[in-house]
């Protein structure tokens, strides 16, 4: 009669162990659900870990958040969008972009999205990293390895926005064109998109950088008319 009560106590054992494995490689995943054409956020999408029963709800301005592994894959599914499956080996918080099904009715609103910063919040825990200061009980050597560092991310953080916005002069050429506008309104627009978007430009991607650009050159050059 005890065998089995070993075998039922080593299976316990080993569900135990394999639940505590799992549990040691997850991370908080976040990240913004828009459509791939407007990039309007989507509120609603249903988040889900492929072959588990653990998912959430993207909120009203498109952001979720969901605890998983690097070998695991998110299904995002919206009614009137292709489902859409991302493996997340490798993953950046950013935006996931899921295309709207072919329908004979379309309704976009392109003002709404203008009016919203997508980027809100996300990125509020790196930028207190940054703020943190060295304690100062450190040695000397130390404090100077933590500076050199933190020198070295910096650089690495803001390499997209000088590639795109500094080093690249066809981004600022193609935005004078299409506005019609001089060197000093351009110039004018870039140090106010600067002050609105601080928090999150360094974070994005070329290709995000590139769309909020534009998106803000749209809004404040209509404005200005």
């Amino acid at each position: 009669m005890r065998k089995p009560i070993a075998i039922l106590r080593m299976a316990m054992v080993f569900v135990l162990l394999a639940g505590i494995e799992t549990a040691f490689g997850q991370e908080m995943i976040t990240g913004i659900a828009v459509d791939s054409a407007t990039l309007a956020a989507l509120p609603s999408v249903n988040v889900q870990i492929k072959g588990a029963q653990r998912g959430t709800y993207t909120d009203a301005n498109g952001k979720f958040s969901i605890q998983a592994i690097d070998t695991d894959t998110l299904i995002f599914s919206l009614v009137g969008y292709e489902t859409l499956e991302l493996p997340l080996h490798g993953y950046e918080a950013g935006m996931i972009r899921l295309a709207e099904k072919y329908t004979m009715l379309q309704a976009i609103t392109i003002d709404e999205f203008r009016r919203r910063d997508l980027y809100e919040g996300m990125f509020d825990e790196r930028n207190a990293e940054l703020k943190k200061s060295i304690p100062f009980y450190f040695s000397k050597a130390k404090k100077e390895k933590i500076k050199v560092q933190m020198l070295k991310d910096e650089n690495v953080r803001v390499q997209t926005y000088v590639d795109v916005v500094v080093t690249d002069p066809g981004l600022k050429r193609d935005l004078m064109r299409k506005h019609s506008l001089t060197e000093k309104e351009y110039y004018d627009i870039l140090r106010a998109f600067n002050e609105t978007h601080y928090r999150v430009m360094y974070y994005l991607t070329r290709a995000e950088l590139i769309s909020l650009l534009n998106t803000f050159f749209d809004a404040q050059a209509t404005a200005h008319r």
